[in-house]
Formats: C-alpha cells, sequence, structure tokens
C-alpha cells in the first residue's frame, strides 16, 4: 500500500535540508542527517524525494528563481540600457553568488559529485539561461537573440565560478571595476562592431545548438 504523503512532512524535510545545506555544504550533509533534523526516519524521507540531489533540486529551483524574479522587479525602474546591463552583471555575478551564506555553491557541489543516472535534469539551467538571455535582449537589441543566448551560456559559467570563489576565498565575488569593464565592452560592441561581427544562427541553427549543448554541460 502506498504511503500517504503529508505537506507538513515535506516542508520539514525541506526546511531541515536548507538549514544544513546553508551551515555544512552539500557534500557534508547526507540523508541521515536531513532525515534527523526533519525527525523522520530516513526510510520515510525517500517517500518523499528520490535523493539527496532530488531534494536540493526541490529548495535550488524556487530559491534561484526567486533571486531572478527579484532582478526583474529591479529592472522595471531603470531604463538606461548601460544601468541595467550593470544592474543584471552585478545581480548574476556579485550578489547571487553571496545570498545565503554563499547558497548557489551547494549546486556547484552537488554537480561536481553527480551524473545524469542519479537524476540530474539541465531544465532549471536552460530555463534561466532562456530568461538571461531575454534580459540581454533589452539591453543589447541590435546584437540579434543568437548572441544573446551565447552571452547568456558565458555569463551562467562566469555565475558558477563567481559561486565557488565565494566559498573558497572569503566571501570575495566580482570586483566592481570588472563588472563595469565587461558591461562596457558588451555595449561598446554593440554600438560599434554589430556591422563587422558574423552572423549567428537563430536558436534552433547551428549555433542554437551548440548554447544548448553547453547548457546540457552546466
Amino acid at each position: 500500500m502506498a504511503q500517504t504523503k503529508k505537506t507538513e512532512i515535506r516542508e520539514a524535510i525541506l526546511d531541515a535540508a536548507y538549514e544544513l545545506f546553508s551551515k555544512r555544504g552539500y557534500s557534508e550533509t547526507n540523508i541521515t542527517d536531513i532525515a534527523r533534523s526533519a525527525d523522520v526516519a530516513p526510510a520515510n524521507l525517500y517517500v518523499y524525494f528520490r535523493s539527496k540531489l532530488d531534494i536540493l533540486f526541490s529548495i535550488y529551483d524556487p530559491w534561484l528563481t526567486k533571486q531572478f524574479d527579484e532582478m526583474e522587479l529591479s529592472l522595471r525602474r531603470i531604463r538606461e540600457p548601460r544601468q541595467r546591463l550593470r544592474r543584471i552583471l552585478a545581480t548574476v555575478w556579485r550578489e547571487i553568488p553571496s545570498v545565503d551564506n554563499g547558497f548557489a555553491n551547494n549546486l556547484m557541489q552537488a554537480l561536481a559529485t553527480t551524473t545524469i543516472r542519479e537524476g540530474y535534469s539541465p531544465a532549471l539551467r536552460l530555463a534561466i539561461e532562456g530568461r538571461l538571455a531575454r534580459l540581454l535582449d533589452d539591453c543589447l537589441p541590435h546584437l540579434g537573440h543568437a548572441v544573446s543566448c551565447e552571452l547568456a551560456n558565458i555569463v551562467l559559467m562566469a555565475f558558477d565560478g563567481y559561486a565557488l570563489n565565494f566559498h573558497l576565498n572569503g566571501e570575495a565575488t566580482c570586483p566592481a571595476k570588472r563588472l563595469a569593464f565587461f558591461a562596457d565592452m558588451l555595449l561598446d560592441y554593440a554600438d560599434n562592431g554589430a556591422s563587422r561581427r558574423p552572423a549567428l544562427a537563430a536558436p534552433g541553427g547551428r549555433a542554437g545548438k551548440r548554447v544548448a549543448m553547453n547548457a546540457r554541460q552546466g
């Protein structure tokens, strides 16, 4: 007979896991720790989640989505493209890597120790990359969406690095001068180099497929 799932037990497991991941990190937390903190039996935990990775993604997905929701709200008050672009980069490279004691690094730890066979899916990465590409379209409309997709992929790879750097090097994130330099470089290229750049295929073409392949690797 299938066991009845209770919302309060599921939430207790997620709350316990969030606290442990935030304090110890993903690698130093195990299923027994989570079950004990949630006051449930380890076997009962598997009624609600397939694995520790499943628990992490059940937390990380809404957590990261919330960070992007808040960024988009802040962008509504910014009209000038340069300031909008700097706001995006500051959020992705400086703020999100440091939020909640560097919670983003838990995903870096998880991906370094898991495989697709253990249930990894690139769905969240692809969704966030697409969302970021659309935001970059607003700042750099002359470059085209295919270029925005490439840039979104690069920005997220750098985000991974800054999340790891925050964890390893005493809360270090992207220096403000580097952030401003990258934003200005992109805007200068958009303003002056658009007519000289090689054409990129639209998403779904060769360039679009390359972006999707890279995203699946992250």
